[in-house]
Formats: C-alpha cells, structure tokens, sequence
C-alpha cells in the first residue's frame, strides 16, 4: 500500500501534532517496512527516517496547501491512502482513501482558548474532513465521545488510537540528572510544568496556587520551573508572577529540548498539569515514564490517561493548591504515585500505537 501523511508539522518543537507525526512515522516504518510511505512536507526538514519518500510542497498559506497544493500533487503522484494529521486539513482528492485523526475539538467547546483564525478554520472545515475520510482516528476515548456527540458520524468509522511516550522517557542516569541541573541552574527542590504555555493550560491558576501556599508557609524553599516555548495569548504570566510575589520563586525556562526533558521530570518533586481540556495529555504520561508523581485535573482525557495512576483535581487555586500541598508533604504519598506513574505509562507504545494505526488504514481501505 501507497500511504501518503501530512508531515508539515515534522520536528516543530512547539507542537504536540509534530511530535505525534514524527513518532507515528518513525514507528510505522518499523512495524510496517514493506508498505511504501510518503511524507508530504512544505519545507525541507532533517532526521526523516531511510525508508520514506518525500515530496515538498512550499506553499507559505497552510488552508490554501490544503485546499490547492496537495490535491494537485496527489492527482499527479497517486497514492492509495493520505492521513491528515491535522483532523480538519484533509486534501480532497477523488480516488484516494483518507483518514484523519482528530486530537481534540477545543475550538469548538472552547473558542476562546484558541486564536480565531484556528477556531475560524476548523469549523469550516472539520464537518467536511469527518464526512470524506473514510476513517477517523480519536487520541482518546474522550475526544471520540466529542466527535460521536458533535457531528453526524457512524461511530464504527471513529476508532480510538492512544499517544505515547517515546522510549527515551524513562528514568535517567543520575549522571544525566546532574548535567541538566547544571544547565538550567537548578540547584533547589521544583515542582516541573511542562508545554506550550497557552491559556488552556490554565498557569494563572498555578501561579495563584503556589502564591496561596506560599502564604500558609507549605511552599518553603521550593522553585517552580515552567518548560515550554510562549504560545499565543500569554504574554502577561511574568507580570502576573511578580504581582503574586513570585519573582524568586518561578522560573521560566523557555523552550527545552526534548533530549533534556527526560530528566528535567525526573529531578522535579511532582509534575503538575492544570490543563482546562486536553484531547490526549502526553506531557502527564511523559512524566510518568520518568517516575515523577503527577498531579494533574480531571478535565477531558487526563483521567483516561493517567489511569488512576495520578492525584486529579479540578482546575481552580484552591485544589490545586491543597493538592500540591498535600504531595509536597507527604513523601510515602509520591513514591506511590511514581510506581503507578510507571505501570501505567508502560502499557502505552509508540510500535502499538503504530500498529493500530495500520489497521485502521486497512481498515479504511477495504
């Protein structure tokens, strides 16, 4: 089988797709070497594995590559099968079997978390994507509810695909732990966020939290270290840190490479993830391959992926902040949560996730 994927978003640092993409398309030309794979591309991108093809399209408007650039380019180079990665950027294109997989649907139950030419796009164009494809991957249980619940699909046609941690999240040398606390001068005990720092991951909440311990005295010589690259509509979380009082106590390390990351979690006293709504969650399940305790709230998939393995609260200062408390107190506590943070991140695989993909596509192609 021909298998043509949407891999624009290859290797962007600041996009949980891109890191989907490159981990699916690593691990399916693993699993599945005799199936010939295309990589659709609108640049030039490094680290693309042997056994693919590539066919770059530069094209500077992301709808009109879409809607223009890439059905052009498959009625001349055909393919069997096109996997929009994107859900709502599906090509159209008569003769090609398409699936799409779907990670979240924000812009809809959400709109405000989302810059509106996003939120403008993905309705136009969701309802068409879902209606054409053949096949519709859902991250999770909780965005295939949303898809079954929103939009007029037979729900045989939406199949659940899980994330999952790549093998480098795991518990690091101590050698390795060091090193980044020597990078990132961290020499006192920190509570770890990591991701794009957008509003839907809710930090003014977290900073109101760690603000109220640090009133009650719980919060004592602890950091708070906050990992990822400014996303749109945050530019006030440093003012909002020095209003609190947090100026000594929080540090924002901008983006960090993934390399890094692994034992960045590793070193922290307990991983926290506010998030308002996430279709998957995977920082919460990368954190838990390295063994750190999470802690983390009980919106949209969080409580799917974390299995019971997590402490889950609502996404407000006051349990979060009694949450963290509590974590922070309680050492027996941790070590619980880390050895189910570690079970339960192991029954997720990228070579699973990469098989169950394929047989969708089979699926899909009859």
């Amino acid at each position: 089988m021909r298998v043509a994927i949407d891999a624009r978003l290859w290797g962007e640092p600041r996009s949980g797709i891109g890191r989907y993409t490159r981990s699916l398309v690593e691990a399916l030309t693993r699993v599945a070497p005799e199936e010939h794979w295309v990589l659709y591309l609108d640049r030039s991108v490094s680290g693309l594995p042997e056994r693919v093809e590539t066919r770059c399209l530069p094209w500077p408007q992301r709808l009109l590559w879409t809607l223009w650039a890439a059905p052009r380019a498959l009625r001349a180079h055909p393919v069997d099968l096109f996997h929009g990665v994107t859900g709502f950027e599906l090509p159209a294109v008569q003769g090609c079997t398409l699936v799409t997989t779907v990670h979240d649907l924000i812009p809809i139950r959400y709109p405000r978390l989302v810059p509106w030419r996003h939120r403008w796009a993905v309705r136009c164009l969701l309802g068409s994507a879902l209606r054409r494809a053949a096949r519709v991957i859902a991250v999770s249980e909780a965005t295939r509810a949303e898809i079954l619940g929103r939009y007029p699909v037979p729900s045989e046609k939406v199949r659940v695909v899980p994330e999952a941690a790549g093998p480098h999240f795991a518990p690091p040398p101590p050698a390795a732990r060091a090193a980044v606390r020597a990078r990132y001068r961290l020499d006192a005990p920190y509570v770890l966020f990591v991701g794009l720092l957008e509003p839907k991951k809710n930090l003014p909440v977290l900073l109101g939290a760690v603000a109220r311990l640090r009133g009650t005295g719980a919060w004592g010589p602890i950091r708070l270290v906050v990992a990822g690259a400014e996303g749109w509509g945050t530019t006030g979380l440093e003012a909002q840190a020095h209003r609190l009082g947090l100026d000594g106590t929080i540090l924002f390390l901008g983006a960090v490479p993934e390399t890094d990351l692994p034992a960045l979690y590793a070193e922290a006293l307990t991983f926290v993830f506010p998030s308002l709504w996430e279709g998957f969650g995977l920082p919460v399940l990368e954190a838990m391959a390295t063994g750190v305790p999470v802690i983390a709230t009980r919106r949209g998939a969080l409580p799917e992926v974390t299995g019971g393995a997590a402490v889950l609260v609502e996404p407000e200062v006051a349990p979060l902040a009694e949450a963290l408390g509590t974590v922070l107190g309680d050492a027996a506590l941790r070590e619980r949560l880390r050895e189910a943070g570690l079970a339960r991140a192991a029954a997720f695989s990228w070579d699973r996730t990469a098989a169950d993909t394929l047989a969708v596509y089979r699926a899909a192609a009859g």
